[in-house]
């Protein structure tokens, strides 16, 4: 409004109160008296179905509906996504879905649920199930990422409401500690890009991956294939972005932050996982190691090493003597799920594969060999599942399902030895593997699908597979593997699955080496975990 005009209506205060105004401008006289804020004579705008942060309505829900189609206060659906082809609220799409059940107030989480507090949610969905949550439209509720663009701020909301829960073993609202970056993506867009892209690799897993629902319907599985190529390249646009301003990041960790350009070297080998697990990790492992000489190492340079061949073996930045008393420190709700103690053995046992006979002698190797095979075998799982209660937020995890997944990683350590050092193999002789296999699939057995650990379960699950010498174990591990995908769809699960039929192809009595060493091929090379 222009200085000339004379407001014609009382200010919104005086309105509201039915006062007198003067009507002064820019702020009527009433209200700078009374030391209000004015509210002015001009247009209002307010959010609808946002939620209430303070005051007596605290957590309740404007009762003004919800717009479909409007760009402020709703996205599309999933629904709408998988048939345009667009995220939701995509620049351009105002095609949201509305049901009646878009007007309700969205339903407040019970403790526990795994939904992210709302001071860290960017959009709040209102379903209320899988399956309705494939229809029912979201809703903004934070203002501050108002500047992003449309397909940031949904993509940075799935990382909130389903990324987060891949990564941590207990989902936990206001504890899972990568919710926490969300807040640092305004102040370094190398987070935003980087995120975006590991969510929207994920989305497009994820709308990959088949539906039992939809099996038989061919449009709806043709709409998802083509949401999950768009989603797909938002996530290479994205990696490219992030790309280059981790180029610019690097060039001054300390004006960017060692923690942030760390945490952005991590993500990128998600990245990696997320797509495929093939050769692009190494580089940002490797990057990442050189940050992390500066801070600290990752159980991931473990897990890399273990079928990498020598030429290629990440330089070590930091002292094995190290290793413990880190990993010790994210150990208990690590979506991994295998004891800090396990990582340090396995990390022993592949450094020692790697041991050329003229530094070290046979007998030597074998006698360290053995020394790691009974660490793993006396390790005390059951006492380390239950350290995880120490965590006041973790006291009601489920313990059964947690020392399972522990034993097999336990046990897939103890073939991992026996496979990489093969003169321990030859020393326990072939009826302690069996022995191991046979306990590995009945701690396996013991974890259903939707049980938290789960997914923490596909390491094991590749080891056993590896070893899986007839058809109907074979057919057992794949059948797992597929499920895995489901509730976790990362990329890697694929490699693992076209990495197993090579290693069953192989002929075991004219081979002169074993898996592990087929799989330290640099054209084999993909990261597990």
């Amino acid at each position: 409004m222009s200085q000339a005009e004379n407001p014609t209506k009382p200010c919104h205060n005086c309105r509201r109160q039915r006062l007198r105004c003067d009507r002064s401008y820019p702020h009527c006289t009433k209200c700078t008296n009374a030391g209000k804020d004015c509210l002015g004579y001009g247009k209002l705008f307010r959010w609808t179905g946002a939620v209430a942060s303070r005051g007596k309505l605290a957590g309740r829900t404007s009762s003004a509906p919800v717009p479909a189609g409007s760009a402020v206060a709703a996205t599309t659906s999933l629904t709408s996504f998988a048939s345009s082809g667009a995220p939701p609220n995509y620049p351009g799409d105002v095609s949201a879905a509305s049901s009646p059940e878009s007007h309700n107030s969205p339903r407040t989480p019970p403790p526990g649920d795994g939904t992210a507090p709302e001071h860290l949610q960017i959009v709040r969905s209102r379903a209320t199930s899988v399956d309705s949550e494939l229809k029912m439209p979201y809703v903004l509720i934070d203002p501050l990422y108002q500047d992003l663009g449309n397909s940031h701020r949904y993509y940075l909301s799935y990382f909130t409401n389903r990324v987060c829960k891949d990564l941590v073993s207990q989902d936990v609202p206001s504890k899972n500690p990568f919710r926490t970056l969300l807040s640092l993506t305004k102040a370094h867009p190398l987070l935003q890009h980087i995120i975006v892209a590991a969510s929207a690799a994920h989305m497009s897993n994820l709308m990959k991956a088949p539906l039992p629902s939809m099996q038989e319907n061919r449009m709806i599985a043709f709409n998802r294939h083509n949401a999950s190529q768009r989603a797909l390249q938002d996530a290479l646009v994205a990696k490219h972005k992030a790309l280059l301003l981790m180029h610019d990041a690097v060039q001054d960790i300390d004006a960017t932050g060692g923690d942030v350009a760390l945490a952005a070297a991590l993500f990128f080998v998600n990245v990696e996982l997320i797509e495929s697990g093939k050769h692009g990790w190494r580089a940002h492992l490797e990057g990442a190691g050189r940050i992390m000489s500066l801070l600290e190492p990752s159980s991931y340079f473990i897990l890399g090493s273990a079928f990498m061949p020598i030429k290629f073996q990440t330089k070590s930045y930091f002292e094995a003597s190290q290793i413990p008393s880190i990993l010790n420190r994210a150990a208990a709700n690590s979506y991994l799920c295998c004891p800090p103690a396990i990582l340090q053995i396995l990390h022993g046992a592949s450094q020692l594969s790697n041991m050329q006979h003229d530094a070290i002698s046979p007998g030597e190797i074998e006698a360290v060999g053995l020394a790691l095979l009974h660490q793993a075998r006396s390790f005390d799982i059951v006492a380390w599942a239950n350290d995880a209660r120490i965590v006041s937020y973790l006291e009601g995890i489920p313990i059964e399902s947690r020392i399972h997944a522990g034993s097999a990683h336990r046990l897939a350590a103890c073939l991992y030895i026996l496979q990489a050092v093969p003169a321990v193999g030859a020393a326990v002789g072939p009826e302690f593997s069996q022995e191991l296999i046979r306990d590995i699939y009945e701690h396996l057995a013991g974890i259903p699908d939707d049980d938290p650990n789960f997914k923490a379960t596909t390491w094991p699950t590749f080891i056993v597979g590896a070893e899986a010498t007839d058809e109907q174990q074979q057919k057992w591990v794949m059948d797992r593997l597929q499920r895995l995908v489901v509730n976790c769809p990362w990329g890697f699960l694929y490699t693992a699955m076209e990495t197993l039929p090579v290693i069953w192809g192989l002929d075991k009595e004219k081979a002169s080496r074993g898996w592990i060493q087929t799989l330290k091929d640099p054209d084999m090379n993909f990261l597990l975990v």
